[in-house]
């Protein structure tokens, strides 16, 4: 089976999770950035629940706690807490 490499991690290319626009940022390490419209699948499709039935292990889930995803469309920033494996908004657009 061939894999792919999405957000650091590799899948089998025929079942990986879909992101939609997340993406790693290439600048800062634990950074991710995404679109307003994609906030949903941080806590859908970028958790270690979500993903660890795709992986080979709960080990080569990426994402650590205290990652940050930015939202690039509106003013917001998303936080991963690994203890309760959920992302949590830090930064509002209120």
């Amino acid at each position: 089976m061939s894999k792919i490499i999405k957000l650091g991690m590799a899948f089998d290319s025929s079942n990986a999770p879909n992101f939609g626009s997340i993406e790693e940022n290439p600048k800062y390490q634990g950074e991710y950035t995404l679109l307003a419209a994609d906030i949903a699948k941080l806590n859908n499709a970028l958790t270690k629940t979500a993903c660890t039935p795709y992986l080979s292990s709960a080990e080569d889930f990426a994402v650590t706690s205290g990652s940050n995803a930015v939202v690039a469309d509106e003013p917001a920033v998303w936080r991963y807490h690994a203890g309760t494996d959920t992302w949590y908004e830090v930064i509002s657009n209120d």
